[in-house]
């Protein structure tokens, strides 16, 4: 299972008090990181995983709580911290474990630089791991069976996109849905559509890169001569559809959501976030357009 940011709010479309309610979640996430695993625990903050955590406390029953104190990490900085921790503390487990199978995952591709620094980053992450899984084993198994499915899959030949993109979906479909009693279908349906939209886009952000390493990548066979400038805008145009494509349904799963609150909040991230995200990694295959000098607005 990847999680890498993609999954990320458009700050500049959101309203004042929007912002401050999605960076209360997200500074919770960071708070609860700390308090389990220590000042190291806050490296695995991930905006991925601060979006679950949005979408768990929009649909839980009790009304959210946020309180103003001081940032346990800049203490001369004041954030508003959600007291409802059992969503937040969740998702902090989650991406603790995610981490640690990402590391192991990163050992097993080829790339040398990315090796010394996992190797480096394992024996700490290990021991977060073992508390988290101890914590959380329901994450623990969703997340192990998902990678185990992964690797599976790519050892397939030449496995197609919606292969690869499926234990990643699946994972991320029943981290949004554990331990939930309502809603179960549609948070599932929402997570699976976020994991895969966030696999695809993984896919074609690392391209090249894994085409010069010769690491996994679903689209590296039909496009491995993506330097020809032709192969990349076809490349460009076919994974902006594959985007399209998914986000398109993950709004409609994002409108059958019943939401207790904070709607407005994954809408920002559903709409205008991974619209961002899709456009800065499509446009690496593009050719930019030149800037304006200037414009007229009549």
């Amino acid at each position: 299972m990847t999680v890498l940011g993609y999954v990320k709010a458009c700050k500049s479309e959101m309203k004042v008090a929007e912002y401050e309610i999605y960076k209360g979640v997200y500074c919770s996430l960071c708070k609860a990181l700390g308090r389990y695993y220590g000042p190291l625990g806050k490296m695995l903050l991930s905006y991925d995983y601060a979006f679950a955590a949005v979408i768990r406390l929009a649909v839980a029953s009790p009304s959210c709580t946020f309180t103003r104190k001081r940032c346990p990490f800049n203490p001369l900085h004041k954030c508003y911290f959600c007291e409802n921790k059992a969503e937040t503390d969740l998702c902090a487990h989650g991406a603790v474990i995610t981490a640690y199978y990402k590391i192991k995952d990163n050992l097993r591709d080829p790339g040398f630089g990315k090796k010394i620094v996992s190797l480096l980053l394992l024996p700490v992450v290990s021991l977060m791991h073992r508390k988290a899984k101890r914590l959380a084993p329901e994450i623990e198994n969703i997340i192990s069976e998902s990678m185990v499915q992964q690797s599976q899959t790519e050892k397939i030949e030449n496995p197609g996109i919606d292969e690869c993109a499926d234990p990643t979906a699946q994972a991320l479909g029943k981290l949004f849905a554990v331990g939930e009693s309502e809603n179960t279908a549609e948070l599932e349906r929402l997570g699976y559509l976020t994991g895969r939209l966030v696999y695809i886009m993984d896919a074609a952000d690392d391209l090249e890169k894994d085409i010069k390493t010769g690491a996994f990548n679903p689209f590296a066979e039909e496009y491995r001569d993506i330097s020809n400038p032709e192969v990349r805008r076809k490349f460009a145009s076919y994974a902006l559809s594959l985007i399209n494509l998914t986000q398109a349904s993950l709004i409609e799963a994002c409108k059958e959501l019943k939401f207790n609150r904070f709607e407005s909040i994954a809408e920002n991230v559903i709409y205008d976030g991974l619209a961002a995200a899709a456009e800065r990694i499509v446009s690496k295959y593009t050719e930019k357009e030149k800037t304006p000098d200037s414009f007229t607005v009549e």
